[in-house]
C-alpha cells in the first residue's frame, strides 16, 4: 500500500482547515499523514482531536508554491496529495485515486472541484463563472464532474502524485504568485514528452468558492501572470484574448460614430446570446442567467486589466498585496 503525503498550506488554523482535515479524518485510504504549513501557531490545540499523523511546518509570508515544496522535501512518502485549506475529501478520494494508479499504470491523477451545497449567492456565480468556457477556456472541465480523461492540467487544490515525479522538476516555480499549477503542469509535459496526466471523475475534493469580488481579484492576477507562468504559444494567444478585446472596445468608443455603435452593439447581442446558450446548461434561474452574463464580462474585463498593468511594468508592485488580499478574505 503506498504511503501518502497529504500537504494543506494554510495561513493559520481556522474553521476552514478544521473542515478540511476532518474530511481527511473520514477517508477510507488510511496509509497517509498530513502535512500543515502555516503562517502561525494560533488555534493549534484544536488538531488534537484527530487521530492521524500530523507534521506542522512554520513559514511566514511565503506563497503557496513554497509552502507546498517545503512540505514535499521534509518527509518520506511514496506519493504527494495536494488540497487546499478551504477544501473538503470526499470519503473515497485516495482510494480511488491509488485504485486509478495501479489499473492505468501512471504516476498523476486529479479531479474535479465541486462546490459546497451551502453556498452564498454571489459564491456560486464564482463557482458558475469558473464552468464557462467563456472565463476558464478548455480548462474549465476540472470544475465539474465532466468525464474521465487524460490531459495536459490539474488544479492545485486537488492532485495526487508520484513523489520523484513532482521534485524532478524542482516542483512549484517559488516566484509564482498565482498560476503556479498552469506553469508546473506545463513544464511537467515539456520534460517527459509522453507523461500520462489523468482526470477522474470519481477523485474529487469539495471547494470553497470566493465570493465574486475576490475571483474577480483573483482574475486580475492571472492576467498579470500571462507572461510570467510558463505556458504554450497557443494558451498565451487565447489568454490574451481578453485584452485584445477590451483594446478593441476601447478603440471604437474613443472613435464612436453609428458604424462602430452598430459593430458594438451586434457583437454584444451575439457573444451574449452564445453566453446564454451555454450557461443555460447548468444554470437554472432566469435571474441568474442575466447576471451570469454579466459577471462573465466583467471577469474577462479583470482578466484583460490585469495584462494591461503587467504590459505597464506594474506586476511586482501590487501583485503580492492583491495575492495577500485574497488569501486573507478567501
Amino acid at each position: 500500500m503506498y504511503k501518502v503525503n497529504i500537504v494543506v498550506p494554510s495561513l493559520t488554523t481556522d474553521s476552514h482547515l478544521v473542515r478540511c482535515l476532518n474530511g481527511v479524518q473520514n477517508l477510507n485510504y488510511k496509509n497517509f499523514f498530513v502535512t500543515l504549513v502555516l503562517d502561525d501557531n494560533k488555534n493549534l490545540s484544536i488538531l488534537k482531536k484527530f487521530k492521524f499523523k500530523i507534521k506542522i511546518l512554520f513559514l511566514k509570508k511565503i506563497n503557496m508554491s513554497k509552502k507546498r515544496n517545503v512540505a514535499t522535501k521534509e518527509f518520506n512518502s511514496d506519493f504527494l496529495a495536494f488540497i487546499d485549506s478551504d477544501a473538503c475529501p470526499s470519503k473515497n478520494w485516495l482510494t480511488n485515486a491509488i485504485k486509478e494508479i495501479k489499473s492505468k499504470k501512471i504516476e498523476i491523477i486529479g479531479g474535479p472541484n465541486i462546490p459546497f451545497e451551502n453556498q452564498n449567492f454571489w459564491q456560486k456565480i464564482s463557482y458558475y463563472c469558473k464552468r464557462s468556457f467563456f472565463v476558464t477556456a478548455h480548462y474549465n472541465f476540472v470544475n465539474y464532474k465532466s468525464k474521465s480523461r487524460y490531459c495536459e492540467f490539474l488544479h492545485s487544490s486537488n492532485f495526487i502524485i508520484r513523489k520523484r515525479l513532482y521534485l524532478s522538476i524542482n516542483g512549484m516555480d517559488k516566484n509564482l504568485y498565482i498560476g503556479e499549477d498552469h506553469d508546473f503542469f506545463h513544464r511537467l509535459n515539456e520534460k517527459f514528452k509522453n507523461l500520462k496526466v489523468y482526470f477522474a471523475k470519481n477523485v474529487f475534493v469539495y471547494h470553497e468558492d470566493r465570493e465574486f469580488k475576490f475571483f474577480l481579484m483573483q482574475r486580475f492576477c492571472y492576467g498579470l501572470n500571462v507572461f510570467t507562468a510558463k505556458n504554450t504559444k497557443i494558451k498565451r494567444f487565447l489568454a490574451l484574448i481578453p485584452f485584445f478585446s477590451i483594446c478593441i472596445v476601447f478603440f471604437l468608443l474613443l472613435n464612436l460614430s453609428k458604424l462602430s455603435l452598430i459593430i458594438l452593439s451586434l457583437f454584444f447581442v451575439l457573444l451574449s446570446s452564445i453566453i446564454f446558450w451555454e450557461i443555460n446548461k447548468y444554470v437554472k434561474e432566469f435571474g441568474t442567467k442575466l447576471v451570469m452574463i454579466i459577471c462573465i464580462y466583467l471577469s474577462n474585463l479583470f482578466y484583460g486589466l490585469g495584462t494591461f498593468v503587467y504590459f505597464c511594468g506594474l506586476r511586482d508592485m501590487i501583485e503580492k498585496k492583491i495575492y495577500r488580499n485574497i488569501r486573507k478574505k478567501n
